[in-house]
């Protein structure tokens, strides 16, 4: 049996597509082949760890400031480390990756899940870029080069990452991110979703489902809604997801100046049924973002045939045009604006014929077993066991 332990600041779900994959991964390798485990800084009698019996979660409490310092983290690994034939350090710019240098001097393999976090888009704002450059050469950076592998989610991801900081070096491997569908009948899950959202009944229209935060280029997809001509009378955007940075009372504002008010209805946090129920009984599903690493979401949209509407800056656009299970353009104005004329041109035979082919590119691309199959060829190169021993 390998034995796996992925390293992560937090498994709260409500932080997003990272923690969803953590969580898919651990659930699927748990086995009679592998053990994953799981360590955090939550607190140990967080709900989302109380509530988890499908597998091993080591929540050691919360760290210092927001980069995490925990010096008993470092202590358990050190205790620990050797019992797991490899690990995986997910995401970067924390204390976390220090453990890098501990598990290199114990001779435990590992890797660094990047998650996004070396996007060039990242160091657009110039000073947080400056504040990073001590720690990209004081830790990130040796950690990442000395890693048996470096993981990134689609080869967009892994280019970009050349591009990011100064003496980048690594071993760079893809592994895709899979999406568990729903196991509920399709019309029972949307009409779940209608009966909670009645003013969508009726309707065709576009999902948002993501976090409200303005790399998300909502305020792009309001007023290219706000400014199609002709648009029809049973057209609507619905809009899912937190709003963490009180973006919403401006967005609204926004709507209000646009006079379509009665076309935007605002969701919440969806999950569980409700959340596939959106997807299902949704005409198109849009996420107009100006980063986007991998994109769970978009991910989670193709798994119920639904369509896409992306920008180039979702890093999995190009299997999304090679698919033909959506269209892509530029995250700016003129190209939101495009996205939703090219949907709404669109005769029923030719969406039906694009919601079958986003099926296609889900199994094909981004199911649980693609996902699996592409960590466990990395993991097998990294110990030296088989994929298939």
């Amino acid at each position: 049996m390998t034995k796996i332990l992925r390293i992560i600041r937090s498994m709260n779900p409500g932080q997003g597509g990272v923690v969803e994959a953590v969580n898919q991964a651990a659930l699927s390798f748990n086995n009679k082949k592998y053990q994953m485990d799981v360590l955090c800084l939550d607190d140990s009698n967080a709900p989302w760890v109380l509530e988890n019996n499908n597998y091993t979660i080591h929540a050691l409490g919360e760290g210092k400031t927001a980069y995490g310092f925990h010096l008993s983290y470092l202590f358990w690994l050190w205790k620990n480390a050797k019992n797991y034939d490899v690990v995986i350090i997910d995401g970067l710019w924390q204390f976390l990756v220090v453990g890098g240098y501990l598990l290199k001097l114990l001779k435990v393999p590992f890797c660094v899940f990047t998650h996004g976090m070396l996007d060039p888009y990242f160091n657009e704002d110039k000073l947080k870029f400056i504040k990073k450059l001590p720690f990209w050469f004081l830790v990130e950076r040796n950690i990442i080069a000395m890693a048996n592998a470096t993981i990134f989610t689609c080869q967009e991801e892994s280019m970009l990452a050349e591009k990011s900081f100064p003496l980048y070096k690594s071993k760079p491997k893809i592994a895709t991110l899979g999406v568990n569908g729903n196991s509920q009948e399709k019309c029972v899950l949307k009409e779940k979703f209608l009966r909670q959202f009645s003013e969508l009944g009726n309707k065709r229209f576009a999902i948002f489902l993501s976090r409200i935060h303005q790399k998300k280029g909502i305020d792009l997809l309001i007023d290219a809604l706000g400014k199609i001509q002709n648009l029809p009378d049973d057209f609507m955007l619905a809009i899912a997801g937190p709003d963490s940075t009180d973006l919403k009372s401006k967005l609204v504002e926004q709507i209000e100046m646009l006079g379509i008010t009665k076309r935007v209805v605002w969701l919440g946090m969806l999950n569980g049924d409700m959340k596939w129920g959106a997807y299902h009984a949704a005409d198109v599903f849009i996420l107009p973002s100006h980063q986007e690493n991998f994109g769970i979401v978009v991910a989670e949209a193709l798994s119920t045939s639904t369509p896409v509407l992306i920008t180039n800056k979702v890093n999995i656009w190009r299997e999304i045009l090679e698919s033909k299970s959506g269209f892509v353009e530029s995250d700016d104005m003129a190209g939101i604006n495009t996205l939703l004329k090219q949907w709404l041109a669109l005769s029923n035979n030719e969406k039906q014929a694009m919601s079958f082919r986003a099926k296609i590119c889900y199994e094909n691309n981004y199911s649980i077993k693609s996902a699996v199959e592409d960590l466990e060829n990395i993991l097998a190169e990294v110990t030296g066991k088989g994929a298939h021993d």
